[in-house]
C-alpha cells in the first residue's frame, strides 16, 4: 500500500475535546498495522495532552543527556530529517498492540512550540518523515485552532478525517476544524501549491449503543448532513464501555469480544480504513 513518494499520512482532527479524536487516530493505526503486518506503521501524538501516549503506555527515548525525545524535540529543531523513525517507540504486544506499530510520544513540553517565531517551523513534522520506513502514519491532532502544532499536522498529512460524536461538541469541533483546513487550503493556493491534505470525511464515533440512538444523537446526525453534505462516513462506530476501560488500562480493545463488543467497534474502524480512507 506504500506509495513511492512516501507514506499516507492521515490526521484525526477536531477542535473540541472528548469527541473520539484520539480513538480514531489510534484505531486506524492499529487497523492498518494488523491488515498489513509486513509494513511499519507510526502513530504521531501531536496533542500536548498526550492522550494517545498515555493510552499506549509509550515511554519516550532519551538523548545522551537524559532529555526525553518526543514530538516536542521534532518541533523544536530544523534539521529533523529521519527523526520520526529514530524517535518512534514500540508498544507492549501483550496488551494487544501490533508489533509493527510504533508511536512518536507527546508531552506537555509540546505546548511551548506554539510560540516559536522560527520561519517554516510548520514544516518540521513533515521533514521528520522524510525517508521513513513506515508505509502508513496517523496523526492525533491537538483540539485547537491554527497555531504551529496544527499547521505542522496539516503540512505533514496527505488526508484528514474529522472525528466527532453525534452531539453539539462534535458539531462544533468539526465546524472549527473544517474552517481551519479551508484557510490552510487557501494559503497553499496563494503559494501556488496543490490542494492538500484531502478531506476524507467525518467519522462518527461513539454514535449509538446496541441498536439504540438517542433523539439528540439523531438530531446531530441530521445537522451533520445539513452542514457537511456527503461527508459522513459509514459505518458509524458504536459506543462501548470497553474502549474507555482499555484506555485506562493501557490496552487495545479489539481483543474483547462477546458482550464487551470491542471487536464490533474495531470492525467499524477497519471497514472505514479499508473502504473509505485507503
Amino acid at each position: 500500500m506504500r506509495h513511492m513518494t512516501g507514506p499516507q499520512v492521515v490526521g484525526s482532527y477536531s477542535e473540541t475535546g472528548g469527541v473520539t479524536k484520539t480513538a480514531t487516530a489510534v484505531s486506524l493505526a492499529v487497523a492498518y498495522a494488523l491488515e498489513f503486518p509486513d509494513e511499519d506503521v507510526i502513530l504521531g501524538d501531536l496533542d500536548p495532552r498526550a492522550a494517545a501516549t498515555k493510552w499506549t503506555g509509550a515511554v519516550a527515548k532519551t538523548d545522551d543527556k537524559g532529555r526525553p525525545l518526543d514530538m516536542s524535540a521534532i518541533l523544536a529543531a530544523d534539521d529533523v530529517e529521519g527523526w520520526a523513525d529514530a524517535i518512534a517507540v514500540p508498544l507492549d504486544t501483550a496488551k494487544g498492540w501490533p508489533a509493527n506499530l510504533r508511536i512518536i510520544p507527546s508531552s506537555r513540553r509540546l505546548s511551548a512550540q506554539e510560540k516559536t517565531p522560527d520561519d517554516h517551523a510548520e514544516r518540521r513534522l513533515r521533514r521528520s518523515l522524510i525517508g521513513t520506513q513506515a508505509g502508513f502514519v496517523t496523526i492525533d491532532f491537538p483540539n485547537r485552532q491554527g497555531g504551529v502544532l496544527t499547521q505542522n499536522g496539516l503540512t505533514a498529512c496527505t488526508k484528514i478525517v474529522y472525528a466527532a460524536k453525534p452531539d453539539e461538541d462534535g458539531l462544533d469541533g468539526v465546524d472549527g476544524a473544517k474552517l481551519t483546513v479551508s484557510k490552510f487550503h487557501g494559503y497553499r493556493e496563494e503559494a501556488g501549491l496543490p490542494k492538500s491534505p484531502h478531506e476524507v470525511g467525518i467519522i462518527l464515533g461513539a454514535a449509538y449503543t446496541g441498536a439504540v440512538w438517542t433523539r439528540d444523537a439523531r438530531r446531530a446526525e441530521e445537522e451533520f448532513k445539513r452542514t457537511s453534505p456527503g461527508m459522513l462516513l459509514t459505518p458509524y462506530v458504536e459506543q462501548r464501555v470497553i474502549v474507555k476501560e482499555c484506555r485506562a488500562a493501557g490496552e487495545f480493545y479489539s481483543q474483547y469480544g462477546g458482550s464487551a463488543g470491542g471487536d464490533k467497534v474495531f470492525a467499524a474502524y477497519r471497514e472505514l480504513l479499508l473502504n473509505r480512507i485507503l
